[in-house]
Order: structure tokens, then sequence, then C-alpha cells
């Protein structure tokens, strides 16, 4: 049930931003994840997108990748998030991006797991971690 209302929520939400949308973009990225703490360079992650121009320099949207979702506010080149892992506990995102070139973006995103007080069976919440992605945008 909780899911259910979940996928609404997200529908309808995204449904009203296309409505009110400037332009609708598709975003096609890897992600290399947790940077700091394993060896993810070697194994990325495709991620999948919508990103929607709400006025002039300020973009909203939702990506997917590897069971994550994000719904995101993107202003100048500071990019807030909100959204779960794959095993639906919380995330939120803050990070930085880069146009390379006119459809290239290099991101760096901070993922704060410390902020929730769930503690997934072991005591202590997922780790924060640091994330870089390479994304083309359409």
């Amino acid at each position: 049930m909780k899911n259910n209302i979940k996928i609404l929520l997200i529908n309808l939400i995204v449904f009203s931003s296309l409505l009110s949308a400037g332009s609708v973009t598709p975003i096609l990225g890897l992600r290399f994840n947790n940077i700091l703490g394993s060896n993810d360079l070697q194994d990325p992650t495709q991620s999948l997108g919508l990103k929607m121009e709400l006025s002039e320099g300020v973009y909203s949207g939702f990506d997917v990748s590897n069971g994550d979702f994000r719904i995101f506010v993107q202003q100048s080149f500071v990019i807030f998030g909100v959204g779960t892992n794959n095993e639906s506990e919380p995330q939120f995102t803050i990070g930085g991006y880069y146009n390379a070139l006119s459809n290239l973006v290099v991101s760096l995103d901070y993922i704060a797991n410390q902020l929730t007080d769930d503690d997934n069976n072991l005591g202590s919440p997922y780790p924060d971690q640091l994330r870089v992605g390479l994304s083309i945008t359409f």
C-alpha cells in the first residue's frame, strides 16, 4: 500500500511538472558510486531520467539508477536531490555539475545517508558517499 501511494504521488508530481514545464530533456548517464570507499570506478551504473526547465536557469526532474530514485532541483551549478536507494531507504544529495560540452555534464554528488534515523537493523545508518557522474542531455 505504501509503495502504491508513493508511485501515485510521483506520477502526480511528474504529470503536473510536465504540464507547467518549459522544455523536457531526457538524461542518460553513468554513475561511479562511493568513489572514496570502494573500487566502484570499475563498475559504473547507468542512470536514466528527465529534466524539465521551470524558468530560465532553474530545472527540476527525476532520475533512476540501479534501484535508486531521486527527485532533484538544479540551479546555476548546484543540484539538490531527495530520494531512496535500492533498499527504499531515504537519501539526500547535494552536488555540483559542470557542462564540459554543450550536452556532456560532469557531476559530483555528496550522498547524505546519515541524516536519517533508520538503522537498517545493523545499528547505524548507511555511510555517506561521494559519487561522480557523466551524463548526456538530449
